[in-house]
């Protein structure tokens, strides 16, 4: 088993319930595509006849649009370039509420979405090389959003404190394959 540490973390993290958003209080909302090869096999409607995304438009977010990152649809794993994925429409927030909507734009894969708490975004994770994931029990998970089916879209309510996340997934050998990318949390 490969095995890396985390350093000690700087900041001290809160999750809160999620609760009903109030007018002084709406969450910021930040979208997140779940991409994996299958994903950009074609556009138009997903699985049940329903639009993937709704308005994000037909097909996965390629190339330069307005999904953070720009360099296409693979990710920067552990190995390297990738090719699986997590984009999200942006890459920081203010401290408050926030609502993550995740989309597994896949069309036949699971995927999941982790919130994990890192002293900064290049923080190496610990890892398992035999069940190809991340020891969750070995790092600060924030959120989860359970497997989700291909074309599924899950909601996750959390309340941040100021610092660095990473969003992954983390099925057997996705992290490693590209699906992680860096959240960052300000005053």
């Amino acid at each position: 088993m490969q095995r890396r540490t985390l350093a000690p973390l700087a900041a001290a993290v809160l999750l809160a319930p999620a609760t009903q958003a109030s007018a002084q209080s709406d969450p910021t909302i930040v979208r997140v595509a779940l991409l994996d090869v299958t994903a950009i096999g074609g556009h138009g409607p997903g699985p049940g006849g329903r639009g993937m995304m709704g308005g994000w438009g037909a097909g996965p977010p390629q190339g330069d649009g307005w999904f953070r990152g720009g360099r296409g649809w693979m990710g920067q794993g552990m190995m390297g370039i990738g090719m699986m994925s997590i984009r999200t429409d942006h890459g920081d927030a203010k401290t408050g509420p926030l609502r993550f909507e995740v989309t597994n734009w896949s069309r036949s894969t699971l995927h999941e979405m982790l919130i994990i708490a890192v002293d900064h975004a290049d923080a190496p994770l610990p890892y398992d090389a035999a069940a190809g994931r991340v020891p969750e029990n070995q790092v600060r998970m924030l959120g989860d959003t359970g497997d989700m089916q291909p074309n599924a879209t899950k909601t996750l309510d959390v309340t941040l404190a100021p610092g660095t996340y990473l969003l992954l997934c983390n099925l057997p050998g996705h992290y490693a394959a590209g699906m992680v990318t860096p959240f960052t949390v300000t005053r």
